[in-house]
């Protein structure tokens, strides 16, 4: 159990918490959904919602409000073809079962 009362559960996080937070701000002001970050961070969906879940509410208790981009930054391209070209990678991987 933490100082704080909270009890630790599962697998620490793959991310120092920085990156939780950069990726979070990324998120909420490029509005690029969990699945990208996944990708880029070798994560999982489900781990990376979770993150993003967690320094959503830290931020939120903070008062700190991220407003999204009204246009997206032209380097948006970039980090796409870059999540686009890592996620077929993963997809043609040939999985064994041990």
């Amino acid at each position: 159990m933490s100082s704080d009362g909270d009890v630790k559960r599962g697998r620490p996080p793959r991310l120092d918490f920085p990156d939780q937070v950069l990726t979070a701000v990324l998120h909420l002001h490029a509005t690029l959904a969990a699945e990208p970050f996944a990708v880029l961070f070798d994560s999982s969906r489900t781990a990376m919602h979770r993150t993003l879940l967690k320094i959503r509410r830290l931020l939120m208790a903070h008062d700190i409000d991220i407003t999204p981009a009204a246009i997206p930054p032209a380097a948006l391209a970039v980090v796409q073809a870059r999540v686009h070209a890592q996620s077929s990678d993963r997809n043609n991987k040939i999985k064994t079962t041990c």
